[in-house]
């Protein structure tokens, strides 16, 4: 009876480790399956992707900064948080270069706009909806992330944003944006790109239609962890 029992014991020992052995075989073939479809994929699809997924993704936030750069020196235009809850927005944050605070919804098609001296809001229809989507398009970095088909995209390195694993791309490109083109010209971006093809950070560097001098630089962080809250119109 021992004998039996030992010989059982064996067997199932056996078993075990052959079948952890069968598991570990799975993961490691969907693990390298997975590795070789990314090694597979161009790095322009993964940069394309992960621009793309930050403009429509249904739910971030992000902070920003902009500045002019000339000559070397570099002069804060501004400071911006921004929120984003299905097709509603939240702009939000000061503009250094005219000293003033930006607080902007974009709730479906209506725009909301606060008022500087009286702190009312301002509901946007007709032309005046028009030229707050022009502010909105100016001072929201998103505009930015909507590359031409002709851009050219290298990997450069592997670097951690906030912990985060990422693969690092440079990509050249002259923008797709009216509002931001209509200003400045060749678009050099440098983009952090996480596992699941997720924009974690972005610097763009923008040179100027007028004068090779002057730059536009521009600093996006995302945060993709953080629940937003349903954005709905001011009061």
């Amino acid at each position: 009876m021992d004998g039996i029992k030992r010989l059982l014991g064996g067997r199932i020992k056996y078993l075990l480790l052959a079948i952890l052995v069968f598991a570990m075989g799975i993961c490691g073939v969907s693990l390298g399956r997975d590795a070789w479809k990314e090694w597979r994929t161009p790095p322009e699809q993964i940069v394309g992707e992960a621009l793309m997924y930050a403009v429509e993704a249904p739910m971030y936030r992000y902070d920003s900064e902009a500045s002019r750069v000339m000559d070397g020196q570099e002069q804060v235009i501004s400071r911006l948080e921004g929120q984003k809850n299905g097709e509603n927005v939240h702009l939000f944050g000061s503009v250094d270069a005219v000293d003033s605070q930006v607080d902007v919804y974009q709730i479906g098609d209506t725009f909301y706009r606060q008022d500087i001296v009286s702190g009312s809001w301002m509901a946007m229809t007709g032309q005046n909806a028009e030229a707050t989507e022009r502010l909105l398009q100016e001072i929201n970095p998103l505009g930015c992330l909507i590359l031409n088909a002709n851009a050219e995209v290298t990997e450069l390195d592997k670097e951690k944003i906030n912990g985060v694993k990422c693969r690092k791309f440079q990509v050249r490109s002259s923008g797709e944006s009216i509002y931001m083109t209509s200003v400045w010209n060749e678009f050099y971006y440098t983009v952090w790109i996480d596992r699941k093809h997720r924009l974690q950070q972005a610097e763009i560097i923008a040179g100027d239609h007028e004068t090779r001098a002057e730059q536009l630089k521009l600093d996006v962080v995302f945060d993709w962890e953080t629940t937003v809250e349903e954005i709905q119109a001011p009061v």
